[in-house]
């Protein structure tokens, strides 16, 4: 038996997703659930060094038939799925895939991939079919022909030859997994799924589990939804769940909203399937779609979720220090003005928790200290801070004077958003120049995802516009600032007519001449030194925009910056060129009348934080902050905890509260 897909081969590489090996695990588990298995195992295949390297996924479901397997790998959609709205079998259950591209991530997991299948036809014979295909034939599956058989019905899935799958036996992946299907398996508890020969129970994870309607309006109608809230007991993960109205996933992607919580939000909605990968438009549109306002409206009101959470954690915390009797407030508010006092101080002392310190005495003489601030008491606050460190009489004047001119609520966001900014520049420099920290450190999976957060790294007057996306989508996004529409953009390719990625894009448009300065940052691994190969990559996108007319506009500056620890003597020379600045590899001609004006840099991460640290030097001074190895877990702990590598801190240093 042999079938021809009929796709092209890079459309099929697309819709396979190679980078994403979790998602193909989770969609060949939706598969076999969309067949009524009671019994999913996927299990993770290891070469003798104990490196994951192909996955099976085997199921008791009805199988594959024959006519089926001959119609749903020929074509690339046109599944029996989209017009139905349930199973084939008698539990009719709610069908997740529709689109009949589920089956291509498989070459995520193999460079081989093969089914063997057990199923009934339409005349009630039963038969075994096996069918695989190749990453370099991709439009090509074959296989013997069918056989009669008795076995019992059922789909087993292999794939082999790939050697990077590790991720797959990760909490990380695990965490997901379960995420995107515990909805699914809480309503059919007789579904069991597996991972690796241990069953997800997600009804044993969960901490917290809410759900309540969502209203939000688009063209000035009002539509409805429902939001439901899982918060997990442990984990790192922040995912949203697009759902149908039966809760299972159309699209499924990262939350933004509360990074110290570990949570899934799905939101159920009888149209989703209408707009299925519609999420991913959103962020560039001038009109906000039906699917971006509702992301809006989603967005807005897990913020409001977690902050009554927040509320609530808070109380909590309060009457824990009331417990130890490290609590300044010992009687109730006798006044309304007491009152709003005692419940900012709860705000402003629980805001900053992270710095309480962990010595009961030490905890006592700070609560008093923000207590006596909040009071707006001079005197005694200066008696106050004399039993801490001896500050010198100009230091406790200019503090004095600052609350004076500031509230406190304002005072503490400054120093805790100062604070924070040197924490995470020493938590770059660990993860980038210490030996064992940088061993383990990836520029997309780590640097990247941070850095998307940490835009101030490059400069406070930039954007974030887009991450990890082509030429011809930073075009739409030109077009955009331009006032232009972005459906207008064409194809974008290099001079060398390949395709080429962006890590980062950042904008920012100036007052003076209103001018619009695009800056591109391409990061590499702290292990990776930069070479011809580097620099020539970073000059073709530059290029590229150079020789495409759709980016032409006077009001236009375009930065390219390849940031890299260290670059070998070839590149030395080639960014230390007579009659321009240090670190330019190459340049647009020096005309205010150009239609493009670009610069390609080479900088090192050294020079990065150096120029960062200086605009923080200032603050850093005055606060008299020296972070620990201690301060950069904790940071990197709340604000970038689903992120942190396996090993990123040495074995048996104090753990991160």
């Amino acid at each position: 038996m042999r079938i021809q897909l009929e796709a092209g081969a890079d459309h099929v590489e697309a819709l396979a997703h190679e980078r994403n090996p979790v998602q193909a695990v989770i969609e060949l588990v939706w598969n076999s659930l969309d067949a009524e298995a009671h019994d999913v195992s996927v299990s993770l295949l290891r070469n003798e060094a104990g490196g994951v390297v192909g996955v099976t996924v085997e199921d008791d479901g009805h199988g594959i038939s024959p006519d089926e397997i001959r119609s749903s790998f020929k074509w690339v959609g046109n599944s029996w799925k989209r017009g139905a709205q349930t199973t084939k079998g008698a539990e009719a259950r709610p069908l997740h895939g529709k689109r009949g591209q589920g089956r291509l991530r498989a070459f995520a997991l193999g460079t081989t991939v093969r089914w063997v299948s057990v199923a009934d036809d339409t005349a009630g014979q039963r038969y075994r079919c096996e069918i695989s295909a190749t990453v370099p034939d991709r439009n090509d599956f074959r296989g013997p022909e069918p056989t009669e058989s008795t076995d019992r019905t059922g789909t087993k899935f292999e794939a082999t030859g790939r050697d990077k799958l590790d991720r797959l036996d990760s909490d990380l992946a695990r965490e997901q997994i379960t995420a995107a299907l515990a909805p699914y398996l809480m309503t059919y508890p007789q579904v069991s799924v597996s991972l690796d020969h241990r069953p997800l129970k997600p009804a044993d994870e969960i901490e917290r589990d809410v759900s309540e309607t969502l209203i939000w309006n688009h063209d000035d109608h009002a539509h409805e939804a429902r939001l439901r809230i899982i918060e997990w007991k442990g984990g790192k993960g922040r995912t949203l769940h697009l759902c149908d109205h039966n809760g299972v996933p159309v699209d499924d992607l990262p939350a933004s909203p509360a990074a110290d919580f570990r949570y899934a939000a799905y939101v159920l909605w009888p149209e989703m399937s209408q707009h299925a990968a519609e999420w991913m438009l959103a962020q560039m549109e001038q009109e906000p779609s039906v699917i971006g306002s509702l992301l809006k409206a989603v967005n807005a009101r897990l913020t409001g979720y977690f902050d009554e959470r927040r509320d609530e954690q808070r109380r909590e915390l309060v009457e824990s220090w009331k417990g130890d009797d490290t609590y300044p407030y010992k009687d109730g508010p006798e006044s309304e003005e007491q009152k709003v006092e005692q419940a900012t101080f709860d705000v402003v002392a629980t805001a900053i928790r992270r710095h309480m310190p962990k010595k009961k005495e030490q905890r006592r003489l700070t609560l008093g200290l923000l207590k006596d601030t909040l009071q707006r008491h001079p005197a005694g606050l200066g008696s106050l801070l004399d039993q801490f460190v001896g500050l010198s009489a100009e230091e406790k004047d200019q503090l004095t004077r600052l609350l004076e001119r500031t509230s406190l609520a304002r005072l503490i966001a400054a120093n805790t958003s100062v604070t924070n900014r040197i924490d995470f520049l020493a938590a770059l420099r660990h993860m980038i120049f210490d030996e064992q920290a940088s061993e383990v450190v990836k520029e997309r999976k780590h640097l990247h995802t941070m850095l998307e957060s940490e835009l101030w790294v490059f400069g406070e007057q930039f954007n974030m516009m887009f991450s990890e996306r082509g030429l011809t989508h930073a075009l739409r996004q030109h077009l955009n600032m331009l006032g232009r529409d972005p459906k207008e953009a064409g194809n974008v390719r290099l001079t060398d007519g390949g395709q080429g990625r962006l890590d980062l894009m950042l904008s920012a448009k100036t007052k003076e001449h209103d001018r619009i300065r695009h800056l591109v940052v391409e990061l590499k691994a702290p292990a990776v030194k930069a070479t011809d190969k580097e620099a020539s990559q970073i000059k073709k996108y530059a290029r590229a925009v150079v020789a495409n007319p759709q980016f032409a506009d006077t009001h236009s500056e375009w930065d390219f910056m390849l940031l890299v620890t260290d670059y070998d003597d070839s590149v030395r020379g080639d960014i230390n060129q007579e009659g321009r600045p240090s670190g330019i590899l190459d340049q647009s001609r020096v005309d205010p009348n150009s239609p493009v004006n670009y610069r390609v840099w080479v900088k090192r991460w050294s020079e990065v934080l150096n120029e960062a640290e200086r605009r923080l030097d200032f603050y850093q001074q005055s606060l008299n902050h020296d972070p620990s190895l201690e301060d950069v877990r904790a940071y990197l702990m709340e604000h970038h905890g689903d992120v942190i590598p396996q090993g990123l801190f040495p074995e048996g240093d104090a753990q991160a509260s």
